[in-house]
């Protein structure tokens, strides 16, 4: 197990000694909650594709009221899980956390598919303010991943898609998102989506 991994403000988090995850680097995670700024506070977070949590800890720590996080590896979620509950008060907070060892792709079917995956949330009611996607960049998921979230019931009009992904990867505006910012980071692209 890996703990070099570290939190914006400098809390370590555990990774897997794992090639196939890849975490969102330090600095893309600075510069996401740098342009969402103010708007985290007392949002609903969902963090798909979440690996060890580390998006989902950064949520957490700058004052998202729910997080749910989705991974199809047991151990990235075991991990993610244990993240998170090393947070300042996490155990105190344990209903508005929660990690599902999913596939995302399965579990952003429409909601009748997904009503018995949850321990906790009843998604059909629960709308979330941010959702962060990030599949791996080889994987060419991201525009099923994306028509699928978007064709849900657990968004609302204002809604913020964060979606991390390869240079070489064009997102473009459709009738069901528009496109309110694209940042480039190294190898790493941030398209910035508001549901319509």
């Amino acid at each position: 197990m890996k703990t070099n991994l570290r939190l914006i403000g400098g809390q370590r988090l555990e990774s897997p000694n794992s090639i196939n995850t890849r975490p969102t680097s330090l600095m893309v995670r600075e510069a996401i909650f740098n342009i969402l700024r103010n708007t985290i506070e007392n949002s609903n977070w969902l963090d798909l594709f979440s690996g060890t949590g580390s998006i989902s800890c950064e949520a957490y720590n700058h004052g998202a009221k729910k997080i749910v996080a989705i991974d199809k590896n047991k151990n990235n979620s075991k991990i993610c899980l244990k993240n998170l509950f090393s947070l300042q008060n996490a155990n105190n907070r344990k209903n508005d956390i929660e990690v599902i060892c999913k596939d995302v792709l399965m579990w952003t079917k429409p909601a009748t598919e997904r009503n018995s995956q949850s321990s906790n949330n009843d998604f059909n009611k629960l709308k979330f303010d941010f959702i962060y996607v990030d599949p791996p960049y080889k994987a060419n998921y991201h525009d099923i991943v994306l028509n699928q979230i978007f064709g849900c019931n657990f968004m609302k009009k204002g809604s913020i898609v964060i979606c991390e992904h390869s240079i070489n990867l064009e997102i473009k505006k459709n009738s069901l998102w528009d496109i309110y910012d694209i940042r480039t980071y190294g190898q790493s692209k941030l398209t910035f989506l508001i549901y319509v």
